[in-house]
């Protein structure tokens, strides 16, 4: 930690530190003058700036050679702490080692600012590789705001980082914030419009190793006290743009170590900013077309709903404007039982528009995720009670009810199960034979209950299993049927979702097809005796 310390002073102030090195290792060597030759000193000199340059670079090295020339000749060659040489040939070593001194310490900067190039890419790949990888698994600009300050806090540890958003009209939204609570600016309102006027990068970075240009560009790089004279500041505002607009702003605070930005180190920021501008480009590329898509979905099934109104309504409706005219022109006979007949037509034709119009209505809802159950605690027997009501008497003829005896109650909403039991009902009377039995039974499980409708018609087949819960789908044997919307297994299954529950189809053996309803155990308790 101690040598660590030493290293970022260093670095923070290299001059000062190439002649404090020097100044000490003279003192060390004066008690020991006699000991050694005057050009083993020499070796000893170069050796420290050897060490200045490996520490603070090149141009702090230069500072040390000729320090340590000077420190040489005042100190170790005669006469000492003057200027003047007994020996003229020490000119000639003098100017050799001041000669050799610079070259190393040119050489030693050089390869420590190649290094700390290196070091400072390999930082960066480093950062944009998390990123992109952690980028393309997240889908919510909050979470990628999360994580852009997440990985730039543990590479630069800043006092805080900010994300803003900014809309089209400029209005801006603190998105993300990492220990904002720490750092309270009246300016920073001011430089964030700045921002948003200019779309340029702000900041006061370090000039001493100049490692590469300033972000973007010079045109798109300004200093604080261009914006706002007198300021200084050791933050950075880096504009997160896209390839169409200004989509945010990314405010990274100065280091806790107060060591100020390099040029490449807002490089990388400007980089990552720019990833972060893709993003959200993405994000809301792909929200418009999930509306698109969702529009044509909506104009696809507005074409199939009007499609089967004209069908589905216009049938009934015809058949009883034509019996309603036929008994109104008086052509035919007004007999109590003919008119009966007719009146038994109407009825059928009204219950026929009636269901088409409720499973339309009832198919608005499911679109509209209007779906919301009002749960009670009921007894299976007595919802089937109420579907069975409905039916007329040659429809409750074919129906077998197979109950055992102590079903635990059920927590729905009494009309929307009743409503799914009706619709799977219906479907298989009318895909069954005339006068063929519907049997409905339940069953009590560990995981909840099950009550299931068998039929003995053509059984669905496995291709198609999925398919008939899609709406307006009719299957292979649709033609059985006088008419139907194709929506009652669609409208059962999503009154099945909303109660935690599911419908699965199976064989009938040995004919027909069995439909399964499922209701999770949160939804079952036993009675209480």
């Amino acid at each position: 930690m101690f040598f660590k310390g030493i290293r970022h002073w260093a670095e923070t102030h290299p001059y000062i530190f190439a002649l404090g090195l020097v100044g000490v290792a003279t003192l060390l060597f004066i008690p020991g003058r006699d000991l050694l030759g005057k050009g083993h000193w020499a070796l000893l000199y170069l050796l420290v700036i050897s060490v200045v340059a490996s520490v603070a670079g090149s141009r702090p090295s230069l500072v040390a050679a000729v320090a340590a020339f000077l420190s040489w000749d005042l100190f170790f060659l005669p006469p000492y702490h003057t200027f003047r040489l007994d020996d003229p040939k020490d000119w000639i070593s003098l100017g050799v080692f001041l000669v050799v001194g610079v070259l190393i310490g040119l050489t030693s900067g050089r390869l420590r600012e190649r290094e700390a190039l290196a070091v400072y890419q390999e930082r960066e790949m480093a950062l944009l590789n998390r990123l992109t990888g952690r980028l393309l698994a997240i889908s919510e600009p909050l979470e990628m705001a999360e994580v852009l300050c997440s990985e730039i806090e543990g590479v630069f540890s800043p006092r805080f980082i900010r994300f803003h958003t900014v809309d089209n009209d400029g209005s801006r939204v603190l998105l993300f914030g990492m220990k904002t609570e720490l750092e309270i600016d009246p300016l920073e309102e001011d430089f964030l419009s700045w921002i948003i006027e200019n779309c340029k990068c702000v900041a006061s970075p370090a000039t001493e190793t100049p490692l590469s240009g300033p972000p973007g560009g010079s045109a798109n790089f300004v200093p604080h006290s261009c914006v706002f004279p007198s300021v200084s500041r050791n933050d950075v505002f880096l504009p997160v743009l896209s390839s169409s607009r200004l989509e945010g702003i990314l405010h990274v605070g100065e280091r806790r170590s107060r060591k100020i930005y390099r040029w490449n180190e807002i490089q990388i920021l400007f980089a990552a900013s720019h990833m972060a501008g893709t993003f959200l480009e993405r994000n809301r590329l792909d929200a418009s077309a999930r509306q698109a898509e969702t529009l044509r979905e909506g104009d696809k099934l507005k074409s199939a709903i009007f499609s089967s109104v004209s069908h589905e309504l216009k049938t009934p409706l015809s058949s009883l404007t034509a019996t309603i005219s036929a008994l109104l022109e008086g052509d035919l006979p007004w007999d109590p039982s003919h008119i009966r007949e007719e009146l038994d037509s109407v009825s059928s034709d009204l219950d026929r528009l009636a269901h088409s119009i409720g499973s339309l209505l009832d198919l608005s809802r499911l679109a509209a995720e209007a779906w919301k159950p009002d749960l009670q605690w009921v007894e299976p027997g007595e919802v089937l009670g109420g579907v069975l009501f409905r039916l007329d008497s040659t429809g409750r003829d074919r129906v077998k009810v197979d109950l055992p005896e102590g079903l635990p109650l059920i927590r729905v909403d009494f009309q929307q199960w009743g409503r799914l039991l009706m619709h799977i009902l219906e479907n298989a009377m009318s895909y069954s034979p005339s006068g063929s039995l519907v049997t409905i039974g339940a069953k009590r499980s560990e995981l909840g209950l099950e009550t299931w409708i068998s039929d003995e018609g053509p059984g669905i087949p496995k291709a198609e299993r999925v398919m008939v819960f899609e709406k307006f789908f009719r299957g292979s044997f649709s033609g059985l049927l006088p008419g139907g919307t194709g929506l009652g297994l669609t409208i059962a299954q999503e009154i099945a979702r909303v109660h935690e529950g599911a419908i699965r189809i199976e064989d009938n053996l040995p004919r027909g097809t069995r439909f399964v309803i499922f209701l999770p155990a949160n939804h079952v308790k036993e009675v209480e005796v």
